[in-house]
């Protein structure tokens, strides 16, 4: 019979846990609702534009391919479709915009979504194993992570990714004791619908496979045969997929493995292997606190020197942050191009952090409990439950300085926030739907064009390559744009006639609209 105290004490941890993830609620929703005009939003516009493409031009047209750069009007062209990953999250993302309508705030949600589904599942499952305290404990380092805190409301594959690499996990320890078929559909579901999203889905299906057939390959013969035919049917079905849409997708999605495999920078230039580990030690402790790479390692040391006695719960809890941790080191080793110019490559580690460190904290306590109970055991839990405190309140602090506003006027920070998507508004109601805009600015290649709704030349700054552009619009008609600041401006409009040409001012900032919808007329 579980006595009064033992259920307040239940009861208090489960209050805890509640907190804990109301408040990752309200930070990821603190931003919903903003533009996408911080660098990392440019997933946002990348994902809602194929959304949109989706929409516009019907699923079918494309087979369901995205085509996630593409700003002009339907049919989309077979070679602005992207064939570089799974088609699950674009598929995903137009539900989410056929129910919710198109807006940041719409398309946040998804992720956001699944950043709650994930931290409620891992509390859920892990308090079966670990207890309600020792649970807590894993969300609150979970909360805590500026990595959650910044990349969980962002428009990409890794909340929804991590949602189901967790929950086939989960489904993987919840079919081994009892094998029935609901479990183990469960699991070949969440692996599926992993392997769609992104290409950790394999990696997970091919380690859960590889340790079924180690440990028991006669009885488990029939699971992991159902894993890796599972995982050949998905990837034979995403070749053909890809290949109807674009017959040389295959040759593509090669070169973007080899690329991503590589040493390249965003610069075209090659990076080096000290480089990269400096790059990649940025991330993790700017990401991560080092206070939680120090306590997951000493988790996991101490899970490691007691592996023996541990319960069958806690083996399973570990045993889900080893695979996530391996699974995800690979794929940053593996890809090193991807894992240096992308920060949220390590996304994964949030949840072996959480697991090993809150793993860690549960164990000091028991430890105090087994050998001075009462007002002692209390005071070391307060006291363990002021660092996670400590780090939740470090980590939302950190956020402010973790991205910065992404600037179309050469890298000119004091532009107001609200420019893009107000220059992009100016744009749609100027020009035709099927013009092609050029301008003198946004030399990395903004949202911009998603605001615009128009196809875009940028960063074009003499009259030659603006009469290049022109040309390369044909058969479409092109306009353009003129940021009135910049050192190249004065002389464009010069050779422009004028009767084409508009003044406009935009948040301040003044700009020139050209519009002859016709072929341009050379300078003498």
């Amino acid at each position: 019979m579980i006595s009064r105290s033992a259920t307040a004490h239940s009861l208090f941890w489960k209050l805890c846990a509640a907190a804990l993830l109301l408040l990752l609620g309200l930070v990821l929703c603190a931003r919903m609702s903003h533009p996408w005009t911080y660098n990392d939003d440019y997933n946002g516009a990348f994902w809602s534009q194929a959304a949109r493409n989706l929409s516009r031009a019907g699923f079918l047209s494309t087979v369901g391919v995205p085509a996630p750069l593409y700003f002009g009007p339907p049919p989309i062209p077979a070679d602005a479709l992207y064939v570089h990953h799974p088609t699950l999250l674009a598929d995903m993302m137009l539900f989410d915009r056929l129910l919710l309508g198109e807006s940041e705030r719409a398309a946040r949600a998804l992720p956001i979504f699944f950043s709650l589904l994930t931290a409620a599942l891992l509390w859920l499952f892990l308090s079966m194993s670990c207890g309600w305290r020792g649970s807590a404990f894993i969300l609150a380092f979970f909360v805590a992570a500026p990595m959650e805190l910044h990349y969980g409301q962002m428009v990409n594959f890794e909340a929804p990714e991590l949602f189901f690499l967790l929950a086939a996990l989960c489904c993987f320890h919840l079919w081994r004791p009892r094998r029935t078929t609901g479990t183990a559909a469960a699991l070949l579901l969440c692996c599926t619908a992993a392997m769609w999203i992104d290409w950790l889905g394999y990696l997970l299906v091919i380690l859960l496979a590889l340790q079924l057939m180690i440990e028991a390959p006669r009885r488990n013969a029939q699971m992991s045969a159902g894993l890796l035919l599972a995982a050949l049917l998905s990837g034979i079905a995403f070749l053909a997929q890809i290949h109807v849409a674009v017959p040389g997708a295959w040759e593509e999605l090669f070169d973007a493995f080899r690329h991503r495999s590589g040493h390249g920078d965003l610069s075209g230039g090659a990076f080096t292997a000290v480089q990269w580990l400096r790059t990649e030690y940025g991330y993790l402790t700017t990401l991560f606190h080092p206070v939680e790479w120090l306590l997951a390692a000493a988790g996991a040391l101490v899970a490691f020197l007691g592996r023996r006695r541990l319960s069958a719960g806690e083996a399973a809890a570990l045993h889900i942050g080893a695979a996530l941790f391996a699974i995800d080191a690979f794929y940053i080793c593996a890809l090193r191009n991807q894992s240096y110019i992308h920060d949220f490559a390590s996304f994964y580690f949030l949840v072996p952090i959480a697991i090993f460190s809150g793993f860690l904290i549960e164990r000091i306590i028991r430890g105090i409990e087994s050998r001075w109970p009462g007002y002692r055991t209390l005071a070391a839990t307060l006291a363990c439950c002021v660092l996670p405190a400590a780090l939740i309140w470090s980590g939302i602090r950190r956020l402010d300085g973790i991205d910065t506003q992404f600037c179309i006027l050469d890298d000119d920070d004091t532009e107001p926030a609200t420019l893009m998507p107000d220059v992009g508004r100016l744009i749609d109601g100027a020009f035709p739907p099927n013009a092609v805009v050029i301008c003198n600015f946004d030399r990395y290649y903004s949202p911009l064009p998603y605001y615009a709704h128009h196809v875009m030349a940028n960063d074009v700054h003499t009259y030659a390559d603006w009469q290049r552009a022109v040309s390369d619009a044909a058969p479409q008609a092109a306009g353009g744009i003129i940021w009135a600041a910049a050192p190249d401006a004065p002389d464009l409009v010069r050779r422009l006639p004028a009767p084409e040409t508009r003044r406009v001012t935009v948040d301040g900032v003044p700009f020139i609209l050209w519009r002859p919808f016709r072929p341009l007329r050379r300078s003498p």
